[in-house]
């Protein structure tokens, strides 16, 4: 009976140690999940929820001096300052204006043999309806917004971009 079970552990152990590290690229891959809600009114919260994987392991922030706050920027083709502020490493565009909201990951790292990690991270942000693009007059009683989520790893990898799903703001 001994006999049998060491062969087990023995077969266990090399079927284990042929297992393949995950092939990510460094570069940090997004894949878009959910939102919280698809209609929201002002003042209230919502969570964008997306997935990542990560070749060399290294999601989050160095920890800075910069304490330079950039709640909304425009992203131009000639500027990108706020995509290079080492506090953020998430970035949310909202399609209606081109503002970017900055965003701090956890710093997430492999705990494993292999580098490559994958992940979900959950993005809750306040909903503001101030950036409704109706004119004046007429007001804004509700307003459709669709994000653009990018990430940058620690080693200043960008990932692709993902967008969610419309978002109706309810203004009123």
């Amino acid at each position: 009976m001994s006999k049998t079970v060491l062969i087990s552990l023995l077969a266990s152990f090399t079927l284990f140690s042929c297992l393949k590290a995950p092939e990510f690229p460094v570069e940090p891959h997004l894949e878009f999940v959910s939102v919280s809600s698809s209609f929201l009114k002002s003042g209230y919260e919502d969570t964008i929820t997306f997935s990542f994987t990560d070749g060399d392991g290294d999601i989050g922030i160095k920890i800075s001096k910069d304490t330079t706050l950039c709640e909304c920027c425009r992203l131009t083709s000639d500027d990108s300052t706020v995509l290079r502020n080492s506090n953020f490493n998430i970035f949310l565009i909202d399609n209606r204006d081109g503002c970017v909201q900055s965003f701090a990951s956890a710093n997430v790292s492999s705990n494993g043999k292999f580098p490559g990690i994958e992940g979900e991270i959950e993005v809750i942000r306040a909903v503001d309806t101030k950036k409704c693009l109706a004119p004046p007059q007429i007001g804004c009683p509700k307003d459709t917004a669709i994000f653009y989520v990018m990430m940058r790893d620690q080693a200043g990898h960008f990932s692709n971009f993902i967008q969610t799903t419309p978002i109706v703001v309810d203004g009123e």
